[in-house]
């Protein structure tokens, strides 16, 4: 398991990367297309028209379908998908060769957007609607298959880079969210653990303390009696306490990630079983024989095998990872060289990403390099047309990031599991430790103090007897504060101990922390207030918002102490002041001391929670 703050190294790359391999993606299917143009009639007028609907249709699939934070089923997204089949189908009488594969960006947005088994019907039409508008020029049936595989197999490939920024930042997000659900978990088992087990002690230590008070020197047997058993429920009492505190549940947070890790799965299959298929059916175009699809078939197959079993597994052997990839290489070159034709080694690009996935970082893109630039210079110098040979670096580049993207996502979505499961259980322990300091602190000295004066009230005289046990019974009800009081969380807190906590969890969940400390030492009320609303304030932040940056400022004047927690994710829909039970708690709380608490957006469009208490009226109280 990779330590927490490399994973979030790694998530934080894994974030850019996406943007990066998306639009070198999208933008080599819009530069294809643009060729196509050129290629068939290069006039100003249409240069001009298509390089605007290009850029357009490249804005909407990167600028709102695969921007994180975009609701797909808002209005907005539907909007942008009624201008994306716009641009991909009226263009259409103008480029009509050139425009074949832009239904692409459409049927995969499509699969975002549209809700149920709709969008699967719809995703198969549009897709399909490239195909099928060359039927009547009488295409050959292996030509016709193949630009049904490439529609669906670009399509699904759309669908899940697209889908790549949205997801990583969705299951980062959720990490907090986990470890809070563990938390309260937790705290509600110890809440019942106290209540059920020392809770009902206390309370009949308490009851039989005072019969055995009234007891002494008038009915001195029945008394020494009572006293006998306070002094075993108060060894039993200190004994569940131990018990309690040392207990500890692991959190399994295990399998909230499984769907998304699965449906990655699949799609990276079905992609790479589309992209071997469409290799096959390349290769079948002017055959002369049937030796030639009947090897690329082969190539595509074992290459496919390969990627699919080893290289895109996660935690392979450098060994097993490095024969993988000289295997994959023997199936591209191999054929190419033997043949002369480079269309039939399989998918030259699975050679290039298998490469940034096996071999170190700038190996890797050394690599990735030069099996792209290979294809091209094969190209050429058996005599392939220029337009043939710009579609072969634009294919090994495409074919090669899209294995590689998908197979980060899924590794990804591993590493994020792991994070979470971590994340988890280093929250409940510290919330462990805290109900076990707790414990310790209040009821450890109270249960030991009842037992020790107990068994001097069996030694004394009547009167001191007496005084023992009224003491016992002031000692019980206080330890039953305690008790609720630790059972609620409303014990003391520190507030550096809740600002050091505050810092730990907000970095674990990629969020940017500032602290400033400009107080004196601050009265206990003011401390444990002050502590509440930071707690609080910091749940609510990783609750509710996408924040990224996160101020913490404590600031004192002589008659008045300030914090404020400032951060830069406002949620899409704005909390108002005083929403919620927690926020309208800490209200009362603070206003309690003579203060007062505000919460909502500022002018500058971040969110603050500031909590005010003059100091005066607290000093006096």
């Amino acid at each position: 398991m990779l330590p927490v703050a490399l994973r979030q190294e790694h998530s934080s790359v894994s974030r850019r990367l996406a943007y990066v391999v998306i639009t070198v993606v999208f933008a080599n299917y819009l530069l294809n297309a643009f060729l196509y143009v050129l290629e068939t009639g290069a006039t100003p007028a249409r240069i001009t028209g298509s390089l605007a609907c290009l850029f357009s249709i490249g804005y909407l699939q990167l600028g709102v379908f695969s921007r994180p934070g975009t609701n797909p089923r808002s209005g907005t997204a539907h909007l942008a998908l009624g201008a994306m089949a716009l641009l991909v189908f009226a263009p259409v009488p103008f480029f009509p060769t050139a425009w074949g594969g832009m239904p692409v960006f459409l049927a995969g947005s499509c699969l975002l957007v549209l809700p149920g088994r709709v969008r699967w019907f719809a995703f198969v039409a549009v897709a399909l609607a490239n195909p099928a508008s060359k039927i009547a020029y009488g295409i050959p049936t292996g030509v016709m298959a193949y630009y049904v595989a490439s529609s669906l197999t670009a399509g699904l490939a759309v669908y899940g880079l697209s889908r790549l920024p949205s997801l990583v930042l969705r299951l980062e997000n959720a990490r907090s969210e986990v470890a809070d659900l563990a938390v309260s978990r937790e705290r509600l088992r110890f809440s019942r653990d106290l209540q059920d087990l020392v809770g009902v002690s206390l309370a009949t230590i308490m009851l039989k303390a005072g019969t055995a008070r009234r007891m002494v020197g008038e009915q001195t047997d029945r008394a020494s009696a009572e006293i006998t058993r306070i002094i075993g429920l108060s060894r039993e009492a200190l004994t569940d306490v131990r018990a309690v505190a040392s207990s500890y549940r692991e959190p399994s947070p295990a399998g909230e990630v499984s769907a998304p890790r699965e449906g990655v799965t699949k799609l990276l299959t079905t992609v790479v079983i589309g992209y071997g298929v469409m290799a096959t059916l390349l290769a079948s175009y002017d055959m002369t024989s049937l030796v030639e699809p009947a090897v690329a078939a082969t190539s595509s197959a074992v290459i496919g095998a390969l990627v699919l079993g080893v290289v895109s597994r996660p935690h392979v052997r450098p060994a097993l990872g490095h024969a993988a990839l000289a295997g994959i290489a023997l199936c591209v070159y191999v054929p190419q060289f033997v043949f002369q034709d480079p269309f039939l080694g399989g998918v030259p690009g699975f050679l290039a990403g298998s490469a940034l996935l096996v071999l170190p970082r700038w190996t890797g893109w050394a690599a990735f390099g030069a099996v792209v630039v290979s294809q091209g210079v094969l190209q050429a110098v058996w005599g392939f047309p220029a337009t043939d040979v710009v579609w072969g670096l634009i294919a090994a580049t495409n074919h090669g990031l899209v294995l590689y993207a998908l197979t980060r996502l899924r590794s990804m979505v591993t590493e994020l599991q792991e994070a979470r499961e971590e994340l988890a259980t280093a929250a409940v322990t510290r919330e462990r430790l805290r109900f076990a300091r707790d414990l310790h602190d209040l009821l450890g000295y109270s249960l030991s103090a009842i037992t020790l004066k107990s068994e001097l009230a069996h030694r004394l005289d009547p009167g001191r007897a007496r005084q023992e046990l009224t003491e016992v019974l002031e000692i019980s009800r206080q330890a039953l504060a305690d008790v609720r009081s630790v059972a609620l969380s409303y014990r003391e807190l520190s507030f550096d101990e809740e600002t050091r906590s505050a810092q730990a969890l907000l970095s674990a969940a990629d969020v940017e922390v500032t602290v400033r400390m400009d107080a004196a030492e601050l009265p206990t009320e003011v401390n444990v207030a002050l502590a509440t609303v930071l707690r609080e304030g910091v749940t609510n932040l990783l609750r509710h918002s996408k924040a990224e940056h996160c101020e913490i400022v404590l600031s004192s004047a002589p008659h008045l102490v300030t914090m404020d927690i400032v951060n830069d994710g406002i949620p899409a829909t704005e909390r108002k002041s005083g929403d919620g039970s927690g926020i309208g708690n800490l209200t009362t709380r603070v206003r309690a001391l003579g203060g007062d608490l505000h919460a909502g957006p500022t002018p500058e469009h971040t969110y603050r929670l500031r909590a005010e208490i003059p100091l005066a009226v607290t000093a006096s109280r």
